[in-house]
């Protein structure tokens, strides 16, 4: 039985459909839809993994305690996701939190996988590069903290899925830390190409990384966005995840962010998001 916390998120959601297309058993955990249960309080989690061979958890790494101090006795394959935070050199609690789940379970009895994922785009939920078309679509100068030189790879959530499908349905035999992303791009052509996506003129302006402070406070007070600190900060760090575990260990061959961001935008319009 593959138990899937997490099952109400974008990507729970999406590994669900793919779990059932695939008929094989599984089981839906989150707070409001399927098996009831709270990571955040424990509440409900030990009776959901009671038969559980594999765990995926599609819930914040956070929450990699909580599933490890309800497992069953008996050997139980885990599949986590991460984040990329794990590798930045910002300061960030959720970064920390995700380096703290890492630790908790390389030094579990249970063999399985951890997904480190680079920006995740695509969903119904992320708020990465919808902020970013939000932006583009209401001003017509785009400051770029740093010019937007930094390489960043977006990785669109059919990929993520794909990846956690080929690890849930693996026989581990160790515990692993994976990274999986996108392919490489300037910060700078990401913006590019959502400007063309959506047919607009895009004037970017290299601005200093601490510039930004203001006006990303004024845009948070007023409810226009949540942007964390630490978000800004990362513009001075490169991400550089190999692609090479992703794709031999799980045969998953990340799409360009041009054709993702097609098939995100088509997604978001049959869903009334603009």
């Amino acid at each position: 039985m593959i138990v899937v916390f997490g099952a109400s998120t974008d990507i729970g959601a999406r590994l669900s459909e793919k779990l059932r297309a695939a008929g094989l058993p599984f089981k839906c955990v989150s707070r409001h839809t399927g098996t009831v249960a709270d990571l955040s309080s424990g509440w409900g989690v030990r009776e959901a993994l009671l038969d559980a061979d594999v765990v995926v958890s599609c819930a914040h790494a956070r929450y990699t305690r909580s599933i490890l101090q309800h497992l069953p006795s008996r050997p139980t394959v885990l599949v986590l996701m991460g984040s990329a935070w794990r590798w930045s050199a910002i300061s960030n609690k959720r970064a920390d939190e995700v380096r703290q789940a890492e630790v908790d379970f390389m030094t579990s009895n249970h063999n399985g996988v951890m997904l480190h994922a680079t920006m995740i785009y695509g969903g119904n939920q992320e708020n990465n590069i919808q902020r970013l078309l939000w932006i583009i679509r209401r001003f017509p100068i785009l400051p770029v903290p740093g010019g937007g030189r930094q390489i960043v790879q977006p990785i669109y959530v059919d990929d993520v899925v794909d990846c956690l499908f080929a690890a849930a349905t693996t026989r581990w035999t160790g515990k692993y830390v994976v990274g999986i992303a996108g392919k490489p791009l300037s910060w700078r052509m990401m913006a590019k190409i959502c400007a063309k996506s959506i047919g607009r003129r895009c004037v970017m302006i290299s601005v200093p990384v601490s510039f930004l402070s203001v006006p990303i406070q004024f845009l948070n007070k007023i409810g226009a966005t949540q942007i964390e600190a630490g978000f800004v900060q990362r513009f001075s760090e490169n991400v550089n995840v190999s692609l090479a575990a992703m794709t031999t260990m799980f045969a998953v061959q990340p799409r360009e962010f041009e054709v993702g961001l097609r098939l995100a935008l088509e997604n978001w319009r049959q869903q009334g998001v603009k």
